[in-house]
């Protein structure tokens, strides 16, 4: 056995079913001696952005693992560790590295040293007898407090190397920490005294697996209940007290209840002041549960901090509170609530029809968005976006039904993720039906990943808005696009996707859209990748804040 070979025992041990690469490391033939799955990737970004779709598809059940070569393959994969970092998911980083003898010796690139920032937890096995220790390490950060990608370099000659001694290696369990009992009383006197509560739902629910205790706390307390972009799915869209999400552009409901509410539980989120996080206004009274000490008070004074896990933190709330107000709950503030949320709702769509049902062509965004939803099956789906128009109008709109049905992404918001992100949730779930709708800009960034998705028989659909321009850029650079035209790009990307192995159509009339839509999901049952281009309108809309009307209209 090599230290190779020790670390693909490990990997394996660790429930990793497959491991993504670009274009070859250390590792790799351990690891098809050993029968663990390799996925070629066509750059090393695609490939850290595929772990990250097992990883996030999975909430971590199952973690994502990818490998490089050493020198210039670490170099290129910044990207994809960075959006790991940003997004909080937990990726295993592993790769390459010159040899021993050659670490913290100029011009080798110093992947530890680089990468600490983006990664909470880098190292390197400077000998065999090294791993077993730095996996331990390694998996133990993956599955326990916040979510984050970690490194793990491993020098040729480690690899190489002979593993002395038996490998006695036993799979990492999570650590979970519980909330003060203190704590937790004293924030269930404030929403009892509370006249008006939000609910704030982050990512965490989902990691935690607390999606039932989410919503039961909230029919106790009769509140709705408004979840991050990287959150959405965490509630089901459909129940009476969702109120959507809330990120860079926000729902109706969201956008009332903000306003509205005078207490705030923040769940599995960090609150962060962040471009896809909305601000909350001044004057609220902030309960803020969390797994990491750094975002206590970060952005917001707190009433009462807690550091915990949701799920165990929501099960003692809601325990504490059915003590005080009885199994029944606020039924009276639930009635109420829902009448809000579903009067707001109902004025807010009302004022959006016009786009969806929108019969002119060039084809406008939303009607293309109408027809897809109207073809999948919201329980059997994992969709998920891009950066831009495909995201601020499919997160507030699409209705998503259960727990990682939705796909939500975009901290640092890399033009070009969604391929990766849906190859690495198809790779994870291959009995659910994964869509990424993209634009132009992406296309031009991972497009040619469309090869990857079939030549690994990873059947996604991916639908692109093609408009062929920035929208909305011209409020930025408006004399740069007079100029020099600096906004717009074109392609027939039906035809790149047809020469890469997929089943493709270009769509440029609305009769056409949904029977393509529906060849298109054939060919992804029957195994084979599909590319539906859909020539669109610029999409110049994109506003969601609550219109002047109010739920009493």
């Amino acid at each position: 056995m090599t230290g190779a070979d020790a670390l693909v025992h490990i990997l394996k041990a660790e429930g990793i079913k497959q491991v993504f690469c670009y274009p070859f490391t250390p590792v790799m033939e351990a690891m098809a001696r050993g029968d663990l799955r390799i996925l070629l990737a066509r750059q090393e970004r695609v490939a850290g952005n595929m772990a990250d779709g097992v990883s996030r598809s999975t909430n971590g059940r199952e973690i994502g693992a990818w490998t490089v070569q050493q020198s210039a393959g670490v170099e290129n994969a910044f990207a994809a560790v960075a959006h790991s970092f940003t997004d909080s998911t937990p990726t295993l980083f592993v790769p390459g590295h010159p040899g021993v003898p050659k670490a913290d010796v100029p011009p080798t690139f110093d992947g530890g040293r680089n990468y600490a920032a983006t990664t909470r937890h880098a190292a390197i096995a400077r000998s065999t007898g090294e791993i077993p220790q730095r996996a331990r390490m390694a998996f133990t950060v993956l599955r326990s407090g916040r979510p984050g990608p970690v490194m793990l370099e491993m020098p040729v000659d480690v690899c190489d190397a002979p593993f002395e001694g038996p490998l006695d290696y036993q799979p990492i369990r999570a650590a979970r920490s519980a909330a003060d009992a203190g704590a937790v009383a004293e924030a269930a006197d404030l929403l009892l005294r509370a006249r008006s509560i939000l609910i704030w739902a982050g990512q965490g629910v989902l990691y935690a697996q607390a999606s039932a205790e989410l919503q039961e706390l909230a029919e106790l307390l009769g509140a709705p209940v408004m979840t991050t972009l990287q959150g959405k799915s965490a509630m089901p869209e459909t129940h009476d007290l969702a109120a959507g999400v809330g990120a860079y552009v926000r729902t109706a409901m969201a956008g009332y209840h903000l306003d509205a509410c005078d207490t705030v539980l923040a769940v599995g989120t960090s609150l962060s002041r962040m471009s896809f996080t909305p601000d909350l206004p001044e004057g609220k009274t902030i309960i803020h549960a969390t797994n990491d000490a750094v975002d206590l008070n970060k952005s917001y004074p707190t009433a009462v901090p807690i550091l915990a896990d949701a799920r165990l933190f929501l099960r003692q709330l809601i325990d504490e509170l059915r003590r005080r107000v009885g199994d029944s709950g606020r039924q009276a503030q639930r009635q109420q609530t829902a009448a809000t949320l579903a009067a707001i709702k109902r004025n807010w769509f009302a004022d959006f029809q016009r786009h969806f049902s929108d019969d002119s062509e060039p084809i406008n965004a939303y009607r293309m968005f109408r027809e897809l939803w109207d073809v999948l099956d919201p329980d059997t789906t994992m969709l998920t976006h891009e950066s831009g128009a495909t995201r601020d109008i499919q997160c507030v709109f699409y209705q998503s039904t259960t727990p990682r049905s939705y796909l939500g992404w975009g901290q640092s918001s890399q033009l070009g993720f969604s391929i990766g992100l849906a190859m690495g949730a198809k790779a994870a779930n291959p009995d659910k039906t994964v869509v990424n709708v993209m634009g132009d800009g992406a296309v031009g960034m991972t497009g040619m990943d469309w090869e990857t998705a079939a030549r690994e028989n990873l059947p996604i659909l991916s639908v692109v808005k093609h408009d062929a321009i920035f929208s909305g850029y011209d409020r930025n650079i408006p004399e740069s696009i007079d100029k020099y035209g600096v906004s717009t790009l074109h392609g027939d990307y039906a035809a790149v996707a047809a020469a890469l192995g997929c089943h493709a159509e270009r769509v440029t009339t609305l009769g056409e859209l949904r029977p393509a839509y529906l060849r298109a999901l054939r060919a992804v049952r029957e195994g084979q990748p599909a590319v539906v281009d859909v020539v669109t309108a610029e999409t110049r809309e994109l506003s969601y804040a609550p219109t002047a009307r109010t739920a009493s209209q």
